[in-house]
């Protein structure tokens, strides 16, 4: 949409007033609606990248021309995301968004199909002049108090109707927008949720959890009041987004985080006490990481860490247990060169003792047992075959039995032990490779999961490489997964790193994709090869809408990117079901196989190879059968 064009739509506004229907509801309803528009902090001069996804995907998924997304104001319509548009904002009056406002009430779809025949349209510059558009296509945004947003739409140059999938796709877009402005309604400097909004979230949270336990934390920044008054408040703002950005990938998409305002956090963890403690212990590490404050100047901050617990659900009052970690955290006294936590109702527990059994495992001292690699067997349901394994590692323990890494890996990365174990895991996979191989064995590619330390660290090239030249293994045997936290901690690290990777014919995966929220920039930004979905986007698909149209987004960026799609967390029938419909054959999970020990792979690979050449492709069944040999 050229300038000319909207100079020319501004001109006409006067005539496509006499033509446009009552779009505008009494005065005290529409300041209702402004008010609402306004809280979700919209700016001009501030784009959205997830925004500007959606209505690319829009546009390309619908065979349109043009599209964007539509926010209207009183007397104008700005467009903070737009495909093949130039221009940022429109006159209200005579466009067809009024049309669509008009009718938001009453349907949750408007389409023209051919402009040039309709009499409402058809003297409207976009439809009079060059490209000539004559269809139209949109889905009313309805923000969460039921009020009208916007409007998301597409145009094309020749006339037709989509059909009920196009439609249906068109609203789940739409509904993925006001999510994503959703997703502002809290903090201006920090982007996180105020305290209102925290408590109410809080309270629902222990009220509905399947989790046993909630840990809800107050954490009073020490230094950053001084800090503020040396640097200034910009800088100081800089601060506060770095800390939020930390508590937020600490705490992951089944915990809450909050800013209280200047330099006071909180946070709720859901969960097992285990795992519960150990967050906590990698929470001290993580806010005492140096932040560059100017060139040169890195700065470090300290807290006061105050903490409540409770068994769930829990009906009483969230800013009761707030107010308890509060008092927690003012009790904290004397100096503060570390950061502290204090619990208010119950002592933390030593962790030294698993530490010590941590690393004696590590260094392959057998009283403290040792670490084992498990495989997740990835299959293509559709062709009946093993595509791939994910390596898994336990710690086998002379007295706890098969440990969970939940419970040792934070530990690890909280003590420089990491880059040790996912070493021994990477050696442990490479002697499994070739030992297959040997044995004549189908093997086939082995994806694992390094740390950001791990994968960051100045040895890791050189040690892969040593690793494959000893088990005469090819690289394109190796997956390394990247997650979405990588990407947005260290992208200009870890994309070098992905590089050298790809060198050694190392495939590169991004994992546990849909649950960072910012990095679709960073995704572009090096080459990759999978896109593993998260299983919160896989779970239950089949029965939630919400969950559905996430879906089918992310399978829209997989596809822009020429990535191959692998759903993670495939646990029941009805969603391989749903997923066969959509294409999405490629799948990891309990509902196949749980993750095997490596014995049990040699009789999933025998199996494999014993089956005649010429058989028939597997099942569905007969595959989950076979890998559960």
């Amino acid at each position: 949409m050229s300038a000319a064009i909207v100079e020319k739509v501004a001109i006409m506004t006067s005539s496509a007033i006499q033509q446009a229907p009552q779009d505008r509801p009494d005065e005290a309803t529409e300041q209702r609606r402004l008010a609402e528009v306004s809280r979700y902090a919209i700016t001009l001069d501030q784009s959205d990248p997830n925004l500007d996804v959606i209505s690319s995907l829009a546009v390309k998924t619908l065979d349109a021309d043009i599209g964007g997304i539509s926010i209207v104001y009183q007397s104008q319509i700005w467009l903070p995301s737009r495909v093949g548009v130039d221009a940022r904002h429109v006159p209200r009056s005579g466009s067809f968004c009024t049309w669509v406002v008009a009718a938001a009430t009453e349907r949750d779809f408007f389409e023209v199909e051919d402009a040039q025949t309709d009499p409402r349209f058809n003297t409207n510059p976009l439809v009079t002049y060059p490209p000539h558009y004559r269809h139209y296509a949109a889905v009313p945004l309805l923000g969460a108090r039921g009020y009208l947003l916007g409007t998301l739409w597409v145009m094309g140059t020749r006339s037709r109707r989509l059909d009920a999938e196009q439609q249906l796709m068109l609203q789940g877009l739409g509904k993925l927008v006001v999510g994503t402005l959703e997703l502002r309604y809290c903090d201006e400097i920090t982007g996180m949720s105020n305290r209102s909004v925290f408590l109410h979230h809080l309270q629902l949270g222990m009220e509905q959890t399947a989790a046993a336990h909630v840990v809800v934390g107050y954490i009073d920044l020490v230094g950053f009041r001084q800090l503020n008054e040396v640097f200034g408040r910009d800088k100081g703002n800089h601060v506060l987004r770095v800390m939020g950005q930390r508590l937020g990938d600490w705490a992951g998409a089944d915990n809450l985080v909050g800013h209280l305002g200047g330099d006071k956090f909180c946070f709720a963890l859901f969960g097992g006490r285990q795992e519960q403690l150990t967050l906590l212990d990698r929470l001290k590490t993580i806010i005492s990481v140096p932040i560059t404050v100017e060139q040169g100047s890195p700065q470090v901050l300290h807290a006061r860490i105050g903490v409540e617990h409770h068994d769930t659900p829990y009906l009483g009052s969230a800013a009761a247990l707030l107010d308890a970690a509060d008092t927690a955290a003012a009790s904290i006294s004397g100096g503060f060169l570390r950061t502290t936590v204090k619990e208010y109702g119950f002592e933390l527990l030593a962790r030294s003792h698993l530490l010590f059994e941590l690393q004696g495992a590590l260094d392959g001292e057998a009283r403290h047992g040792a670490l084992v690699v498990h495989y997740q067997p990835q299959v293509n349901f559709a062709q009946g075959t093993l595509i791939g394994m994910e390596a898994l590692v336990r710690w086998q323990h002379p007295q706890r039995g098969l440990v969970a890494p939940n419970s040792f890996i934070a530990l690890a990365e909280s003590s420089d032990k990491i880059y040790q174990l996912d070493l021994q895991v990477l050696a442990q996979v490479c002697r499994d490779l070739r030992g297959w191989l040997d044995a004549g064995l189908p093997a086939v590619p082995v994806s694992l999961n390094f740390s950001r330390r791990s994968l960051l660290h100045p040895n890791v090239i050189a040690d892969l490489t040593r690793l494959l030249e000893r088990h005469r293994l090819s690289g394109t045997m190796l997956e390394f997964e990247v997650t979405e936290s990588q990407l947005l901690e260290t992208l200009e690290l870890v994309s070098p790193r992905v590089a050298a990777l790809r060198a050694l014919g190392v495939r590169i995966a991004v994992d546990d994709f849909g649950t960072g929220y910012s990095n679709l920039d960073a995704i572009s930004s090096f080459p990759f090869d999978r896109l593993k979905v998260d299983r919160q986007f896989v779970h239950g698909v089949a029965g939630d809408e919400r969950i559905a149209g996430l879906f089918h987004l992310i399978q829209g960026i997989a596809a822009l990117f020429k990535a191959e799609l692998l759903c993670e967390g495939l646990e029941h029938e009805a969603d391989l079901d749903w997923l066969a419909q959509r294409g999405a054959s490629r799948v990891q999970g309990w509902y196949f196989s749980a993750a095997r020990p490596p014995e049990a792979i040699v009789d999933i690979l025998s199996a494999l190879r014993g089956r005649d050449p010429h058989a028939p492709a597997l099942t569905p069944q007969q595959l989950r059968q076979l890998l559960r040999v």
